[in-house]
């Protein structure tokens, strides 16, 4: 009976954990690569996950609707890579947005890197709203 009790235990805490995650916690993730100026992919022990950063929304890079979205979202992607590849990452699971991707807030040695990214002007500010266009 003691064993059926935890693991059950252990089943709700694994799936609290999956769809709603205690916010202040880091992530026991790692990240893996960088998809894109604002997504991620996340290693998380065995599992492989997707990560689309939260605060911030950057050109896309997969279907750009125009020559300069495209090489804005380059220059995106290519400054994420090089925050994430410094010492002091941390990923924070922040829920689960429409596609079943983890959002996650990252921060750098103590920063926020969609406040990065917004700063330097390879992203705006973004919380769900109608996305900008890049081309105009």
């Amino acid at each position: 009976m003691t064993a059926y009790v935890a693991l059950t235990l252990l089943g709700l805490w694994a799936a609290a954990d999956r769809f709603a995650p205690y916010h202040g916690a880091p992530a026991a993730c790692r990240v893996g690569h960088v998809i894109d100026g604002d997504t991620v992919a996340l290693l998380c022990g065995a599992e492989k996950r997707v990560g689309r950063l939260v605060g911030f929304d950057a050109p896309e890079v997969k279907s750009p609707k125009c020559k300069a979205e495209a090489a804005w979202g380059a220059q995106a992607t290519d400054r994420l890579r090089a925050l994430l590849s410094g010492p002091d990452v941390m990923i924070y699971r922040q829920g689960t947005e429409k596609y079943g991707r983890d959002l996650v807030l990252i921060t750098v040695a103590g920063r926020d890197v969609a406040a990065v990214m917004i700063g330097e002007g390879l992203g705006v500010d973004y919380h769900g709203e109608a996305r900008r266009n890049w081309c105009g």
